[in-house]
């Protein structure tokens, strides 16, 4: 990077999550397999420039590399003292202990037991610094050790310069370097990341859980300090939403980190197909109340009488397909297992076409009026779910409408739940304007786009 560090304040709206979360970037860049870091390394030592850079941008990482069984050290370069210049009741001498305290807490939280070191750096002074930290981070670095910094080209001159320190540091004692962008994804383009060295990592959900209670011990940093001039929080919501992606990003050389391939149809259909062995409805949908209720509250959120093209991801037996074909012209149903659609084609409506396949893959190309995800979205990873959602946005026509209908409950064996799949996709899905939201003990249901209101389509006042 040339020119220096970008010009940007925390307070800016910065680069709208919709744009990151819709690039490419996700499913196309090598997945970390979290579980194969043991059997590189036996100890992560992350730093940080300031206290609440190791949990916004990879706390769920952290978490996950305790989970699989590496020792974290975390050190901390400053006290992030000068987060609130103007702020005339909090001195920087007064703001330190706070945020000391925080990133201990925060850290107890994603790595138990993991060791915090402050160094005690003037914030805003690392690059003065920069040999001097290489020589802490060889010192506390060894073969088998992996070094995990921020970016070198975030665009904040103290995570820059801890980012080549880092590098210089673990070189020098044998050790492996990853880093992390932070306020790159504030100031910066997806034409900005290297994507050479990108690496994407999908946590678990109790690594995310883990990642949201860290960043809960930062009210310093999440909330005003007080009424008064300066102490307006630092760290803004469009800073929160990046922090609560379900994937996080790591740039390192190929090679650096254990990488595992996507998951393929072959992987995920048998299990879809055995639940049909011992009968036609595994699911329960013809004799459920909680089933017949739910696609009822489905149909009655629709913000049209009828539709050109409706689109089900995942429609199983196509019983909601069924419904959904009494307000459609043609109707596309896909479902990744083959039993499951024989039982749907049986006596099926005529315009409905049932295709095999799961999404991302799936998701047939526009002009789409309707997307129906029901139930679906939980089964996907996280990278799985970010293409589908990217997929759905550019198949919609003007005015579409996409809705989400999940299972509030938690769920096990599969990679997220309900809450979370709804969560992430209101930020996916943010332009076409949030319609409807239905939550009760039970049950989620969000619809984004369509008209807001039906009675003015009529002409009602």
């Amino acid at each position: 990077m040339t020119g220096g560090p970008p010009r940007f304040h925390h307070a800016d709206p910065g680069t709208p999550e919709p744009v990151w979360l819709a690039d490419p970037l996700w499913w196309t860049a090598p997945l970390v397999d979290v579980d194969g870091l043991r059997d590189r390394y036996d100890k992560l030592l992350v730093l940080a420039a300031h206290p609440d850079d190791e949990t916004l941008a990879v706390g769920a990482f952290v978490a996950a590399a305790h989970r699989a069984g590496l020792r974290v050290r975390v050190v901390v370069a400053t006290a992030g003292e000068a987060s609130h210049p103007d702020a005339r009741a909090w001195t920087p001498g007064r703001l330190a202990p706070v945020r000391a305290g925080e990133v201990e807490a925060a850290v107890a939280i994603l790595a138990p037991g993991a060791t915090v070191e402050h160094l005690g750096l003037p914030d805003g002074g690392l690059a003065a610094a920069e040999g001097a930290l290489a020589d802490r981070v060889a010192e506390r670095s060894r073969p088998g050790t992996l070094v995990l910094a921020p970016w070198t080209a975030d665009g904040h001159p103290d995570h820059d310069a801890l980012g080549r320190a880092a590098a210089t540091g673990a070189a020098g004692a044998g050790a492996a370097v990853a880093h992390y962008p932070l306020w790159l994804w504030h100031w910066g383009r997806p034409g900005d990341l290297d994507r050479t060295r990108l690496h994407v990592v999908e946590p678990a959900p109790a690594d995310l859980a883990a990642r949201a209670a860290a960043v809960a011990c930062y009210p310093s940093q999440t909330a005003p300090l007080g009424p008064g001039p300066g102490e307006a929080a630092v760290v803004t919501a469009p800073v929160l939403r990046r922090a609560r992606r379900l994937v996080e990003a790591l740039m390192a050389e190929p090679g650096v980190l254990p990488v595992r391939p996507a998951r393929t149809d072959a992987d995920v259909a048998p299990a879809f197909d055995g639940m049909y062995d011992d009968g036609d409805d595994p699911w329960g949908f013809t004799g459920s109340f909680y089933e017949r209720r739910k696609r009822a509250l489905t149909t009655a959120v629709l913000g049209r009488e009828r539709y050109r093209v409706v689109v089900e991801i995942g429609c199983a037996t196509g019983v909601l397909t069924r419904a959904l074909a009494e307000r459609a012209e043609h109707v596309v149903a896909v479902d990744p297992s083959a039993a499951a659609l024989e039982v749907a084609a049986r006596n099926a409506p005529a315009h409905v076409r049932w295709e095999l396949g799961r999404a991302p893959g799936a998701v047939p190309e526009g002009p789409v009026d309707l997307v129906v995800l029901s139930e679906v979205g939980y089964f996907l990873t996280p990278v799985e779910l970010l293409e589908t959602l990217a997929r759905v946005r550019a198949a919609l026509a003007p005015g579409g409408e996409v809705v989400l209908v999940h299972w509030r409950h938690p769920t096990e064996g599969v990679p997220l739940d309900g809450p979370a799949v709804h969560a992430q996709a209101a930020t996916a899905l943010a332009d076409l304007g949030h319609r409807v939201r239905h939550a009760d003990g039970d049950v989620l249901v969000d619809v984004w786009g369509g008209p807001v209101s039906v009675a003015a389509a009529e002409g009602r006042r």
